[in-house]
């Protein structure tokens, strides 16, 4: 069986439209830091939570691993602010921090998404695959993203259908999914 689009041009808007997945990365206790967690993780007021993701950054005793995570869940609402460049300087400096770390790069495959940084965007989400982030299935979907977009229909296919596999639920992969269908190979 051969997997084709419904039409370029859903391709287009639908690629172009649906947002890429992001995942915020959780901070232990309470304070500034968790606050913006709690901001980036329900996408509250992305403008006005960035300050408070500055000031925990700032005012608050963070481990290596919390200051990281301030960093990627700051850089998730700068890029929801449309501040693509602030978000990937906060990606840069949390992976400084933290190394190797799944979540950074499953987030910022998808601000690399936004910016049409496609062949990154696709590099990035293979590092994540690899290092197993906590929600894995936004790491498939990112891929699938970035494979449709670079033209590797049956990859991007592959990708959306492993993300429902993970997560049945994950209505962004069942709806790209539905933008596919399944033609008899005539070869």
């Amino acid at each position: 069986m051969k997997i084709a689009f419904v039409s370029a041009a859903v391709l287009f808007a639908s690629v172009f439209a649906a947002p890429s997945a992001q995942a915020a990365a959780s901070v232990i206790g309470g304070g500034l830091a968790h606050s913006c967690y709690i901001q980036a993780e329900y996408n509250i007021d992305p403008n006005g939570s960035i300050q408070i993701c500055t000031n925990a950054l700032a005012n608050e005793v963070l481990s290596r691993a919390d200051h990281a995570s301030t960093l990627i869940n700051r850089a998730i609402l700068r890029a929801h602010s449309a501040d693509l460049q602030g978000a990937m300087q906060d990606y840069a400096d949390a992976l400084q921090l933290s190394g190797n770390d799944g979540e950074v790069y499953l987030n910022r495959s998808a601000t690399l998404i936004a910016m049409r940084r496609f062949a990154d965007a696709l590099k990035d989400a293979d590092a994540a695959i690899k290092l197993q982030p906590a929600r894995l299935e936004i790491a498939y979907f990112n891929r699938g993203l970035a494979n449709e977009s670079l033209g590797n229909v049956k990859a991007a296919y592959d990708d959306y259908k492993m993300a429902l596999s993970i997560q049945p639920e994950f209505t962004a992969a069942s709806d790209a999914l539905a933008r596919f269908r399944l033609k008899p190979n005539n070869s």
